[in-house]
């Protein structure tokens, strides 16, 4: 499996970068607890990337573990991260940015309750999709230049390629992460182009 290998050391790249320019935002922001939880967001998803690396070498025992990362990484740590760079530069209301967050979360805590006996189906994980590129559109809209963002957008929505398209395993799982890690690349370089002055508490 070394190109599913190879897609996650990439991925570990580029969401390493990506923390790393985040984490430097607390200087510059007003309230640095928003840069924190972007850098801690993306630093999650890392590890767990690192971990998946680790798997795909054929470290059988850390399966468990990469498995429980995906999830918390998919559900959480995805809507987090870009509710943060909302909150960061999107410029949103706080009413709005707030109800975007429930929604983008919802089906995360939806999953949870639906364990419980007797509770209805968790809300479908395609809410969550769906929200998190309109946090991308939004700051599409807000960024003085555009390209960087907008290429992140289109990497993230050609990630489900990887399952479609007839390859093998491997490839297919090398394909999906290094969609990923371009997506995170991408969002590593749109960074600097929200200038200072622009970072809202």
């Amino acid at each position: 499996m070394w190109l599913a290998v190879a897609g996650e050391v990439c991925l570990v790249i580029a969401l390493g970068l990506g923390a790393w320019r985040c984490g430097r935002l607390r200087s510059e922001a007003r309230t640095p607890i928003w840069s924190l939880l972007l850098t801690g967001a993306l630093a999650f998803i890392a590890i767990n990337a690192a971990v998946g690396a680790l798997r795909y070498a054929g470290v059988t025992e850390v399966i468990p573990v990469h498995m429980q990362l995906t999830a918390v990484s998919v559900s959480w740590m995805m809507p987090l991260y870009l509710a943060a760079a909302l909150r960061v530069w999107g410029k949103l209301p706080g009413s709005v940015w707030g109800l975007w967050l429930v929604l983008a979360l919802l089906p995360a805590l939806s999953a949870i309750s639906a364990a419980l006996p007797g509770q209805p189906p968790a809300v479908p994980g395609l809410l969550r999709d769906a929200l998190l590129v309109l946090a991308l559109l939004r700051l599409i809209q807000q960024a003085p230049a555009r390209l960087s963002l907008t290429l992140a957008l289109a990497l993230l929505l050609a990630v489900p390629l990887s399952n479609l398209l007839p390859l093998p395993a491997d490839a297919a799982l090398g394909l999906f992460h290094l969609l990923l890690a371009g997506h995170f690349y991408a969002f590593y370089r749109a960074v600097p182009v929200f200038s200072a002055p622009r970072l809202v508490s």
